[in-house]
């Protein structure tokens, strides 16, 4: 079984560096889409020697999808999705590969849960998720506890049995709305989230619009 992590990141000098050191324990196959940052982002994944793509700044959901691309010509037979702000601990990688190594009985996504540190979450964040989480399990008729998480593992089938056509945080949604309508298997795993005040770069208002978009066109 071959997995590439891919991490999208836009200006995250800061916390890059140390998270890809602590990655290249567990891996080689690292790969880092700089979606247009601004500061030394792309110098940082050179320097650690992991594979590195440069692009326009597109949003996260642009970043996945070049990096989904690139494991598909790589032929790679999974994905794990990781934040590169420093908030997914990649101590939590091996719990994705458990469940990715069950030969035959492998789900084809499994995404991380933070409900069990829901109290620890910002007020706001953890409502809305869990009104978005409720709305979208109720969409696709599995119960999934944390839809917005973005850190997650994907097989090679579901990306190449799915059409992904948003280019933002909406891309998520996405992916759980299409791969679960097309019958694919989520399963939820709980994950550890650090808190470390790193800024958010969703935009509440645009996103949250892009996010009800892709609802109504998916009923």
């Amino acid at each position: 079984m071959s997995y590439l992590i891919i991490i999208p990141a836009y200006n995250e000098e800061r916390y890059l560096p140390e998270l890809l050191k602590n990655l290249s324990t567990l891996t080689r196959d690292i790969l880092v889409v700089d979606d247009g940052s601004e500061d030394s982002t792309h110098r940082c994944a050179l320097d650690a020697g992991v594979y590195a793509l440069r692009q326009p700044h597109t949003g996260k959901g642009g970043a996945l999808r070049s990096g989904f691309q690139y494991a598909l010509d790589k032929g790679f037979d999974w994905v794990i999705t990781m934040d590169s702000d420093g908030q997914h601990d990649w101590n939590d990688v091996p719990r994705f590969l458990n469940l990715m190594s069950l030969s035959g009985k492998s789900p084809d996504i499994i995404i991380g849960s933070r409900m069990m540190q829901a109290d620890t979450m910002p007020f706001l964040r953890r409502n809305t998720n869990k009104f978005m989480s409720g709305l979208l399990s109720r969409l696709i008729g599995s119960r999934i506890e944390d839809t917005q998480c973005g850190f997650r593992a994907i097989s090679a089938k579901v990306l190449r049995g799915i059409c992904l056509e948003t280019s933002h945080y909406d891309t998520e949604s996405e992916i759980l709305i299409k791969s679960g309508k097309a019958g694919c298997s989520i399963v939820s795993i709980p994950i550890k989230t650090i808190y470390n005040g790193s800024p958010s770069h969703i935009n509440k208002f645009k996103d949250t619009l892009r996010f009800f978009r892709l609802v109504i066109k998916t009923l």
